[in-house]
């Protein structure tokens, strides 16, 4: 039982005892009830788009990118907005993150699908209500604008926060009517 120290309390006792007789990992376990990340950029937002996907790899997580590589050639966020959409929308437990110089951008083009959810970030305040209120899908940032270390903190804050629900599912299941 060393394994199940505090970290692993989230865990039900049932659940911590059924791991530990299958012997399987907690972390093995808490990985596969992760989603796919799936990343898509401007030429504007690649730089920071290609850290995101490293340090989002480097969290465990199942990383899907939608390129562009490098971004020395000129690439349209509503090209790169409409290809993050549809793959969001072909695999379902997939949670995008979009980028362009601004982020404004491609969130315009990802707004225009529907059941695309997506919130351009500029604080981590910004990130946990996009979930907590609205459900958002899809994270957006500013490449020319955004550090590294704050579109870390906000994707952090993104993930770890639950959906509230309620009166707020109202007001998406409106949107999603129009």
């Amino acid at each position: 039982m060393e394994k199940f120290r505090k970290k692993d309390k989230f865990l039900p006792n049932f659940s911590r005892i059924l791991l530990y007789h299958l012997k399987i990992d907690t972390k093995e376990a808490n990985m596969a009830k992760k989603n796919i990340i799936a990343l898509a950029s401007d030429h504007g937002g690649c730089e920071l788009k290609n850290e995101m996907r490293d340090y989002v790899k480097s969290l465990g997580y199942e990383v899907v990118d939608l390129g562009p590589a490098d971004g020395s050639k000129s690439i349209s966020y509503a090209e790169q907005g409409h290809n993050l959409a549809k793959y969001i929308d072909e695999h379902k437990n997939t949670i995008g993150l979009g980028f362009c110089g601004t982020g404004l951008g491609i969130s315009y083009a990802l707004n225009r699908h529907k059941h695309i959810r997506a919130a351009r970030v500029v604080t981590v305040e910004d990130a946990r209500l996009a979930k907590l209120h609205n459900n958002a899908n899809v994270l957006v940032m500013g490449g020319r604008y955004v550090p590294f270390a704050e579109a870390q903190a906000m994707f952090n804050e993104y993930i770890k926060t639950e959906y509230e629900g309620g009166r707020h599912q109202a007001r998406i299941d409106q949107i999603d009517e129009f």
